[in-house]
């Protein structure tokens, strides 16, 4: 990971170097190739960071010119398009930092939005005295901010920000809630005193006070693609896929990919292939990683990622299950940012961070957000309900029979629960209520009685009307930037992870597309397995299911079913997010193997660890004001 972090006295108060010690001193000590320190008045930014892209050798920051100063914290795609407007010659040796603050100069904020990768920036204008938080559409680079009346500070990890500045420790409830349903949005935090750039935004703030917040893409104007035949929508696909892997092969040292043998991570792995080929570079420069379970039959997909070893001639590093340590991570929490799932795999990217440090390795590429471009749900309710929006009654029965069929899913249920209020929904410009159909048994009433009605279409446009079937895509596609926005793998410092399949021209292209190139004659992702067949073994290609960890899970709660028993003294269920009844029979549905929801159980663990945590680290507030004493484990409850 790499830090941006500063503070602004609005007060003109100057600005001390003592503030960096704590923030930095972890970068510091894995010694930090780019380090730079702005020290000006009340102002105070600072940089730590790897050298990952050639031309990161000639990076400096903070980075200065005119009035202006820069930190950067990405990836910059379209680099060669910008430098060709503002006229720069030595591209090789120009850092993304310098062409970006020469457009912005150039070309005002204009040049914001015309940003193509995947990263978070920090621009100061002493002239005005403002600072602009920038951060890309897909949200994978984080920023957060404390903003007082007489000061802002800020920096790219929750868990620093929260140790310097030490702020009121009340929770945002909000954020709970969404957190053990779904994910919440990019802009909030659990702290309710500590605020989120969020993604896809421009964000002004002076004086004390955000001054705008402005939207940097829209997904909504994208204009509809009409080719004559699939060949010109699997080219097209097969193009922005290899521009989008081929951004991410810039890097000097090798550049790991994560593979599950899934289609996403399978495809990346191909498609990097390809491109190594063509450039005369060796195959050995993209290496990949696995997560195996050689005591889950159930969750295990080895077959899957041995058809890829096999096409490739290379073999996987394997993470096996012993190596994750798979735990509920209820013992001994130690603060480390916001709740996260991973915490019940504390060995998986501690075991992948030591393979990619032994060759020297920074990138790791994943294949999220494939699920949400590609449309995965075995659901045909958008294009019924397109049929529905447009008159054509026959057309909708007939898709709906088919789908029925195929997700094996009664014929009124794929009508009236998803056709029906999709079609309704894209008539009227306002929301219907939508009953969320994935809440757990055991959230509490006053949660569930606090959800905010949702329904098929993004946040933010309720009032757009399109066909139901891009409303519903629009939809997917905000909650993949939730997810890949959510900051759970920058807590893993020695890991720059990047998703290909948030590239921005690739997720056009998918708004673009008409959704019968997704969802065809019952089969999901349509599009993807006929234009990557060529490359990817038959048996990836025809798949139809992956692997669940349901029987992963249910053995760890089988393994830790004493510190489960008095779940009634937990910390969700006293501060109200939980029915302790509810949970306790949940948890023996789940030791019995009967296990329904699992992201929402693991979510749940990870979120008790984090309150655990936060109460062990000093006094904490609950956010109804009452002062609360640290929670002290006892042997009974919390087992060393």
């Amino acid at each position: 990971m790499k830090l941006q972090f500063g503070l602004l006295n609005f007060d003109q108060r100057p600005a001390s170097t003592q503030h960096l010690k704590e923030p930095c001193e972890e970068q510091e000590s894995d010694g930090a190739q780019i380090r730079g320190t702005v020290v000006d008045g009340p102002l105070l930014m600072a940089y730590r960071g790897h050298c990952i892209a050639p031309e990161e050798n000639f990076e400096r920051q903070p980075y200065r010119l005119g009035p202006y100063i820069l930190t950067w914290d990405g990836r910059l795609d379209n680099r060669e398009e910008l430098a060709v407007r503002l006229g720069v010659r030595q591209i090789h040796s120009t850092p993304d930092p310098m062409i970006v603050l020469g457009a912005f100069v150039t070309l005002g904020d204009e040049a914001l939005s015309a940003l193509i990768g995947e990263f978070a920036l920090t621009l100061f204008c002493k002239n005005t005295r403002t600072i602009k938080f920038v951060r890309s559409m897909c949200g994978a680079r984080t920023l957060y901010y404390i903003l007082k009346k007489d000061a802002l500070t800020w920096s790219s990890s929750f868990a620093h920000l929260v140790h310097v500045c030490d702020p009121d420790l009340a929770v945002n409830e909000e954020y709970i809630v969404d957190y053990l349903v779904s994910q919440p949005r990019t802009d909030i935090t659990p702290l309710s005193s500590v605020h989120a750039v969020p993604s896809n935004c421009l964000l002004e703030l002076s004086c004390g006070r955000i001054l705008r917040r402005q939207e940097l893409w829209n997904p909504t104007r994208v204009s509809s693609l009409s080719y004559r035949d699939d060949k010109e929508y699997e080219e097209h696909l097969r193009s922005v896929v290899e521009d989008a892997v081929r951004a991410r092969l810039r890097s000097t040292a090798p550049v790991f990919s994560e593979l599950s043998g899934g289609l996403d991570s399978s495809t990346i792995v191909l498609v990097a292939d390809q491109i190594l080929k063509a450039q005369n570079r060796s195959a050995d420069f993209l290496k990949t990683t696995s997560c195996v379970y050689e005591k889950s039959a159930t969750c295990d997909e080895s077959r899957f990622i041995q058809a890829i070893e096999e096409k490739r001639g290379s073999e996987s590093f394997l993470v096996y299950e012993r190596d994750q340590k798979v735990t509920l991570g209820l013992d001994d929490p130690q603060f480390t940012g916001i709740p996260n799932a991973l915490h019940c795999f504390p060995g998986r990217y501690q075991t992948v961070t030591t393979m990619m440090q032994s060759y020297g390795a920074r990138v790791l590429l994943t294949g999220r957000g494939g699920d949400h471009l590609f449309w995965s749900e075995t659901d045909g309710s958008p294009l019924v309900a397109d049929h529905l929006h447009r008159g054509r009654f026959v057309s909708a029965h007939r898709e709906c029979l088919e789908w029925s069929h195929a997700a094996s899913v009664p014929y009124l249920e794929v009508m009236l629960k998803g056709a029906v209020p999709m079609t309704v929904s894209s008539w009227l410009p306002a929301r219907l209520p939508f009953k969320h159909r994935w809440v757990p048994e055991w959230l509490s009433k006053s949660c569930r009685d606090r959800l905010i009605p949702m329904a098929p279409c993004v946040d933010g446009y309720s009032s757009w009307h399109g066909s139901p079937s891009k409303r519903t895509q629009v939809y997917f596609l905000e909650h993949m930037h939730r997810y890949l926005g959510s900051g759970f793998l920058q807590e893993y410092s020695d890991i720059y992870a990047s998703h290909p399949y948030s590239h921005r021209p690739l997720v056009e292209f998918c708004l673009a597309a008409p959704i019968n190139q997704f969802l065809r004659n019952g089969e999901t992702r349509s599009l993807m397995r006929r234009a990557f067949r060529h490359i990817l073994p038959n048996k990836t290609v025809k798949r139809r299911s992956k692997g669940l960890l349901d029987e992963l899970i249910a053995r760890a709660v089988r393994e830790n079913s004493d510190a489960l028993t008095h779940c009634r003294n937990w910390q969700v269920v006293e501060r109200g997010f939980v029915d302790s009844a509810q949970l306790k029979k949940s948890l023996l549905q789940a030791n019995l193997g009967l296990l329904v929801l699992t992201g929402s159980l693991l979510r749940l663990f990870s979120l008790e660890r984090w309150f655990r945590s936060l109460s062990r680290t000093r006094i904490w507030k609950h956010s109804s004001g009452i002062v609360r004493r640290p929670l002290q484990p006892t042997p009974q409850v919390y087992p060393e």
